[in-house]
């Protein structure tokens, strides 16, 4: 389904050197420009969320309130509803099992107080698929009265979803499991002249390589270890202009394969990763997405998202 927008945003898609310099937060122009734009075009209630990383940027630049930042990294955040929510109503604040509750009585009146880990409802909203649980649990977060909030997805979140994923999925029990995008530069092109393609060589190891055959612009990737070649499940590319999603009917390896427009750059997105909100928001600027609204793109770096906030039910 997060498939059907794409025409929409086919000239959105990041370049292959704006992610390959996604590893660490740096306040880069297009960072700068970016949270300036917010501060001229934003509500000053507005608040802004993303990974804790570049919080005292978005507060001293964009001068927007923010959900999570590098002084609340373990902070809890508490919602209060009158009487005893239903499980359907404590199911849109987390996932069962990532929140605590307690009871208080306020001038007579009883109270569910809900408690959830900022970190981890960041996580949530960066790794669930589920687009409605991410706008109910960034809507706690919104500032009573405010229309709107906003949501940055950038670049070097790639290489921290080890971390957002990781506390996304942690429990008191079996702690996280982190998950990882593998990004791999272009080794090598060569023509096979047996099958009419050129062959595109992106190494991962010494003797591990994803190979994708392009006959006359159509693409098949496969995974290559040894002299042995399984096929990968999905694969996103441009071709004549259009973005293209080849699927295999048989494929031997899960996971969507993200060719940059260049082809100097593919990203291995593993099938834990490839619905996230995250993998949604950046790699396809949101594309099918309904609450997250794409605002803009600088330089492929900085995606910004809006969230309507005037229903507050």
């Amino acid at each position: 389904m997060i498939f059907i927008a794409f025409i929409s945003f086919t000239f959105y898609l990041a370049p292959a050197t704006s992610i390959a310099r996604g590893s660490g937060t740096v306040l880069s122009d297009n960072w700068w420009e970016a949270l300036n734009w917010i501060e001229q075009n934003t509500p000053e209630c507005a608040a802004v969320a993303t990974y804790w990383d570049p919080g005292h940027f978005i507060t001293a630049i964009a001068k927007r309130p923010i959900v999570f930042g590098g002084a609340s990294q373990n902070a809890q955040f508490e919602t209060r509803v009158e009487g005893t929510p239903t499980q359907g109503e404590l199911a849109k604040l987390g996932p069962t099992g990532k929140y605590t509750t307690r009871t208080e009585a306020v001038n007579g009146t009883e109270y569910t107080v809900v408690s959830t880990a900022r970190i981890q409802d960041i996580g949530t909203a960066l790794f669930t698929p589920n687009e409605t649980l991410a706008y109910e649990i960034l809507k706690r977060y919104n500032k009573p009265g405010c229309g709107e909030m906003y949501f940055v997805a950038s670049a070097d979140l790639i290489g921290k979803a080890h971390w957002w994923t990781y506390f996304a999925t942690w429990n008191p029990v079996d702690k996280g499991t982190p998950y990882n995008y593998l990004m791999l530069n272009l080794g090598g092109a060569r023509p096979v002249a047996e099958q009419n393609a050129v062959a595109y060589i992106y190494p991962v190891g010494q003797d591990q390589s994803f190979v994708l055959l392009d006959r006359n612009g159509t693409i098949v990737p496969y995974l290559q270890q040894g002299g042995q070649l399984a096929s990968v499940d999905k694969i996103f590319y441009v071709k004549n202009g259009a973005p293209v999603l080849e699927e295999s009917a048989d494929a031997q390896i899960g996971g969507l394969l993200w060719l940059d427009q260049s082809r100097q750059l593919v990203v291995f997105i593993s099938p834990e990763l490839e619905d996230s909100m995250f993998t949604r928001m950046f790699f396809f600027n949101g594309a099918g997405l309904e609450k997250f609204q794409f605002v803009n793109n600088w330089g492929g770096e900085f995606k910004l998202f809006r969230l309507d906030m005037t229903d507050q039910r």
